[in-house]
């Protein structure tokens, strides 16, 4: 046994070496990024390798053993090669494979090119497509209106301001809107899109997008294989497959898809659906269709909304043009086309199931603009317009009530509107920029805006004096309690801060009306200990604040009456929740204005001192309420899913402004009052 000692731990270095050789920690490590994983894997390779080495029994497995971790090697050295050596060579994958369907990955960044458009794609953390301003860590948790449909509705050929969903939301700008149309995703695909993630969302309308393009062929469930996964995880079997499993559009017939014809007959009686003659695996196709449409439609009603289809004609269904190229370099009698055949077999079927059917087929007919690109067979800026309008025309006119108008251009947090009491044409409002809020001040339409801070430090809550000459805010980090209330003159000079004192914090602050003094919520640090934030009004001409509430409770945004005579504010009651109180400055009195067993925030009070609007939130969400200050009658304004808060009336009283989030979409918004 001694003798055999020495040649047994020897053959254990060899096998460790050999194994380590094939299966190189280093590489496991560029292509997994886990340092973890990179010694965990070759460690158990080993122990393997050792085991099957020296058992007599398994001598026949050890060979095969070696042979599978040959090639895995071969595999896995390759899959790193090509990754770092040659990475132009890389064709991204852009989904995430689901049970029987796929999705965008998250966090995408990428830029489309082709000879007739150049598109930069984005998606959120939840792969949802977003503008290219937009964060996207930002998330969805429930929308009004979700769309569902192939590449005609991913619209990857355009912008995602140019997409008909982006559009619609210009009309319905309180609604959430969101597009999940995925490239190659047919109604089988769809519906488990819907029945595994989709109707989390809760939506009220389920727009279902077909295309007489390829939605009536091929209709079956998927399953992905094999390649599938390889292809997913691995960039050089990606490189390897992709051309063997996918279409080069230069090296089609006609050098672009022409999806539902083909060249030769055969072909078109089994898959063409415009072709009057059919066959088992047309018949089949249309079968599984309406089985299909009926289970989608089923699904939506037991989630309490409404399924609509959405029908997009093809290319050759509405430029001559397109139909005499198929119809001449395939040789097609068109006499055996229908080519109103998909348009009134989906008719029938939506009629026999009582779903909403929009076909756009008409009105992309009477357009005399070019609504698709030349060579891509998709829709361009054009097609997405028509589509926007006609989903707006279709929509019941009990549904179109008064909207509020979007005033922000961009998604980037525009929040606390105010407007300057003297001068109604001066709005200030915060905004994210370069990592942090900053300061804008701008016209009532926020067409001309000026940035009044160029730091790294937040300032939030603007209010602007009645003269529009100063400005005063918060400035610091929220989330560390210790913010400051500055004030600064309206060009972004000469910063004075109100809460100078030593262990003194301060935030949201206002002026008065007639600009001498200023209120805001007011807390110390004893001994590393926060009090509970107080109000104190502070005069500017004497230096001197007066604290008007305990700091046994929180209180917050403070706001004076027109008159100067009150200040409202928010405080927590007894309930631990958010009640709006007014503060009687002659008598030192306080009453609750509100009384309710949800939290209400932000009150703003309009010029007359008659009307006082804030934020509560009743249902889960913040919505926008008014109540009567002479009468105590109280209205709610605002019915979304969305955020509405930070109100504020104009000066001549006729819109009401505030900030507002309705699902990945946020800015400041108005709407009439009355």
């Amino acid at each position: 046994m001694q003798i055999n000692t020495p040649l047994k731990t020897t053959n254990r270095i060899n096998l460790l070496l050999l194994v380590l050789l094939l299966i190189n920690p280093v590489i496991i490590y560029l292509l997994v990024n886990s340092i973890w994983l990179s010694f965990l894997l070759p460690f158990v390779l080993i122990v393997c390798s050792i085991l099957l080495a020296e058992s007599h029994k398994l001598k026949s497995l050890y060979i095969v053993w070696f042979n599978v971790l040959l090639v895995t090697s071969f595999f896995l050295h390759a899959e790193a090669v090509f990754t770092y050596r040659f990475p132009e060579y890389i064709i991204e994958d852009l989904y995430s494979l689901k049970k029987n369907y796929y999705f965008n990955q998250p966090y995408l960044n990428k830029t489309f090119q082709d000879k007739e458009y150049l598109v930069q794609y984005k998606t959120n953390a939840q792969g949802f497509r977003i503008g290219l301003e937009d964060d996207p860590d930002v998330t969805v948790e429930n929308a009004d209106w979700l769309f569902i449909g192939d590449s005609y509705t991913q619209g990857a050929q355009v912008e995602y301001e140019e997409l008909y969903t982006s559009r619609l939301n210009e009309n319905y700008p309180d609604k959430i809107i969101i597009n999940a149309g995925i490239s190659g995703l047919g109604i089988v695909d769809e519906y488990y899109y819907y029945i595994s993630e989709g109707k989390n969302l809760k939506a009220n309308k389920v727009f279902l997008q077909i295309c007489n393009f390829n939605d009536f062929m091929h209709v079956s469930k998927r399953s992905s294989g094999f390649s599938d996964y390889l292809m997913h995880y691995s960039n050089f079997a990606r490189y390897l497959l992709y051309g063997f499993k996918y279409a080069n559009p230069a090296e089609l017939p006609l050098g672009r898809w022409t999806e539902p014809f083909y060249p030769d007959e055969k072909s078109n009686r089994k898959y063409n659906i415009f072709y009057k003659e059919t066959s088992d695996e047309k018949e089949r196709d249309i079968a599984n269709f309406e089985i299909y449409l009926k289970k989608f439609d089923e699904a939506v009603r037991a989630n309490g909304a409404e399924l609509i289809i959405i029908q997009i004609p093809t290319k050759e269904q509405i430029h001559f043009k397109y139909l005499n190229e198929v119809v001449d370099n395939f040789h097609i009698d068109i006499k055996k086309l229908d080519m109103h055949l998909p348009n009134n077999l989906l008719a029938n079927m939506c009629a026999t199931n009582a779903i909403n059917h929009i076909d756009l087929l008409e009105e992309f007919s009477n357009n005399d603009q070019f609504l698709f690109f030349d060579f891509d067979e998709h829709l361009n800026i054009l097609g997405h317009i028509q589509i926007a309008e006609s989903i707006a025309k279709a929509i019941p006119e009990n549904e179109k009530k008064s909207k509020p108008e979007i005033l922000s251009r961009l998604n980037i947090g525009d929040r606390y509107p105010v407007f300057s009491r003297e001068d109604g044409n001066i709005l200030t409002f915060q905004s994210w920029r370069d990592g942090n809020m900053e300061l804008f001040v701008s016209d009532s339409l926020l067409k001309e805006m000026k940035r009044l801070t160029w730091n790294k430090i937040d300032e939030i809550h603007p209010w602007p004096s009645p003269d529009g000459n100063m400005i005063v805010f918060t400035e610091g980090d929220q989330s560390l309690n210790r913010t400051k209330v500055a004030l600064m003159d309206i060009n972004g000079r000469e910063r004075l801060y109100l809460t100078s004192e030593k262990n003194t914090y301060g935030a949201i602050p206002s002026f008065d009306w007639s600009g001498n003094k200023i209120a805001y919520a007011e807390w110390l640090d004893i001994d590393n200990k926060l009090t509970n934030p107080y109000l104190v009004i502070y005069d500017l001409s004497t230096k001197e604040k007066t604290q008007i509430t305990s700091d046994k409770f929180e209180s917050w945004r403070p706001i004076f009456s027109p008159d100067n005579e009150r200040v409202y504010y928010i405080a927590k009651n007894k309930s631990n929740v958010f009640d709006i109180y007014e503060y009687s400055i002659s008598n030192e009195t306080t009453r609750n204005l509100t009384q309710s067993n949800y939290d209400e925030w932000d009150p703003a009070v309009s010029k007359d001192g008659k009307r006082l609007v804030y934020a509560g939130k009743k249902n889960g969400n913040w919505d926008l309420f008014m109540i009567d200050l002479d009468s105590g009658k109280k209205i709610q304004l605002t019915d979304s899913k969305g955020d509405e808060w930070d109100p504020s009336f104009s000066n001549d009283g006729v819109y009401l402004y505030y900030a507002a989030i309705y699902g990945l979409r946020n800015g400041i918004f108005r709407i009439p009052i009355n």
